[in-house]
Protein backbone atom coordinates (compact mmCIF):
# COMPACT_ATOMS: atom_id res chain seq x y z
CA UNK A 1 0.00 0.00 0.00
CA UNK A 2 0.96 3.58 0.61
CA UNK A 3 3.31 2.75 3.51
CA UNK A 4 5.46 0.59 1.24
CA UNK A 5 5.60 3.28 -1.48
CA UNK A 6 6.54 5.92 1.09
CA UNK A 7 9.30 3.72 2.47
CA UNK A 8 10.64 3.11 -1.05
CA UNK A 9 10.63 6.85 -1.80
CA UNK A 10 12.38 7.62 1.48
CA UNK A 11 15.09 5.01 0.86
CA UNK A 12 15.60 6.35 -2.67
CA UNK A 13 16.01 9.90 -1.40
CA UNK A 14 18.37 8.70 1.36
CA UNK A 15 20.57 6.81 -1.13
CA UNK A 16 20.74 9.81 -3.46
CA UNK A 17 21.67 12.11 -0.61
CA UNK A 18 24.39 9.69 0.52
CA UNK A 19 25.73 9.49 -3.03
CA UNK A 20 25.84 13.30 -3.18
CA UNK A 21 27.74 13.44 0.11
CA UNK A 22 30.36 10.94 -1.03
CA UNK A 23 30.81 12.72 -4.38
CA UNK A 24 31.25 16.00 -2.51
CA UNK A 25 33.69 14.39 -0.11
CA UNK A 26 35.77 13.05 -2.98
CA UNK A 27 36.14 16.54 -4.42
CA UNK A 28 37.38 18.04 -1.14
CA UNK A 29 40.72 16.28 -0.91
CA UNK A 30 43.83 18.01 0.34
CA UNK A 31 47.54 17.34 0.56
CA UNK A 32 49.96 16.60 3.33
CA UNK A 33 52.74 18.39 1.44
CA UNK A 34 53.75 21.99 2.02
CA UNK A 35 51.83 24.32 -0.31
CA UNK A 36 54.25 26.80 -1.88
CA UNK A 37 53.55 30.50 -1.54
CA UNK A 38 54.37 33.03 -4.28
CA UNK A 39 57.50 35.12 -3.83
CA UNK A 40 57.05 38.63 -2.45
CA UNK A 41 56.32 41.29 -5.05
CA UNK A 42 54.65 38.89 -7.48
CA UNK A 43 51.15 40.19 -6.94
CA UNK A 44 51.15 41.84 -10.38
CA UNK A 45 49.60 39.42 -12.86
CA UNK A 46 51.22 39.31 -16.32
CA UNK A 47 48.19 39.36 -18.61
CA UNK A 48 48.20 36.99 -21.58
CA UNK A 49 47.18 39.80 -23.97
CA UNK A 50 50.59 41.38 -23.55
CA UNK A 51 52.39 38.35 -25.00
CA UNK A 52 51.54 37.61 -28.64
CA UNK A 53 51.32 33.97 -29.67
CA UNK A 54 54.23 32.69 -31.76
CA UNK A 55 52.22 31.81 -34.89
CA UNK A 56 49.54 34.49 -35.00
CA UNK A 57 47.95 35.93 -38.14
CA UNK A 58 46.21 39.25 -38.30
CA UNK A 59 42.57 39.30 -39.42
CA UNK A 60 43.53 40.59 -42.86
CA UNK A 61 46.15 37.87 -43.43
CA UNK A 62 43.94 35.09 -42.05
CA UNK A 63 40.93 35.97 -44.22
CA UNK A 64 43.18 36.53 -47.23
CA UNK A 65 44.60 33.04 -46.80
CA UNK A 66 41.13 31.60 -46.15
CA UNK A 67 39.63 33.08 -49.34
CA UNK A 68 42.71 32.16 -51.40
CA UNK A 69 42.39 28.54 -50.24
CA UNK A 70 38.68 28.50 -51.04
CA UNK A 71 39.27 30.00 -54.47
CA UNK A 72 42.00 27.44 -55.17
CA UNK A 73 39.77 24.55 -54.10
CA UNK A 74 36.87 25.66 -56.30
CA UNK A 75 39.13 26.54 -59.25
CA UNK A 76 40.85 23.16 -59.06
CA UNK A 77 37.51 21.37 -58.86
CA UNK A 78 36.13 23.09 -61.96
CA UNK A 79 39.45 22.74 -63.82
CA UNK A 80 39.31 18.99 -63.27
CA UNK A 81 35.65 18.80 -64.31
CA UNK A 82 36.10 20.76 -67.53
CA UNK A 83 39.61 19.88 -68.69
CA UNK A 84 40.75 16.60 -67.14
CA UNK A 85 37.70 14.42 -66.54
CA UNK A 86 36.81 12.43 -69.64
CA UNK A 87 33.34 13.02 -71.04
CA UNK A 88 31.04 10.09 -71.71
CA UNK A 89 30.49 9.47 -75.41
CA UNK A 90 26.97 10.13 -76.71
CA UNK A 91 24.56 7.22 -76.91
CA UNK A 92 24.40 5.58 -80.33
CA UNK A 93 21.30 6.34 -82.38
CA UNK A 94 18.48 3.84 -82.04
CA UNK A 95 17.60 1.48 -84.84
CA UNK A 96 13.86 1.72 -85.48
CA UNK A 97 13.89 -1.65 -87.27
CA UNK A 98 15.36 -3.58 -84.32
CA UNK A 99 13.01 -6.23 -82.89
CA UNK A 100 11.71 -5.44 -79.43
CA UNK A 101 12.20 -8.04 -76.68
CA UNK A 102 9.12 -10.01 -75.69
CA UNK A 103 9.83 -9.61 -71.97
CA UNK A 104 11.71 -6.90 -70.13
CA UNK A 105 15.15 -8.06 -69.04
CA UNK A 106 14.56 -6.98 -65.41
CA UNK A 107 11.06 -8.39 -65.10
CA UNK A 108 10.37 -10.72 -62.17
CA UNK A 109 9.60 -14.30 -63.14
CA UNK A 110 6.24 -15.32 -61.65
CA UNK A 111 6.60 -18.96 -62.62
Amino acid sequence: GKGFEGAMLASLLRSRAAAGRTAGALRCYGTSLKVPSPPPGSEQVFHAQVMLPKYSLSNQKWFGLFFACNFGAYAGHYFYLHFLMPANPPNPPRDANQARPEKHMHAVDDE
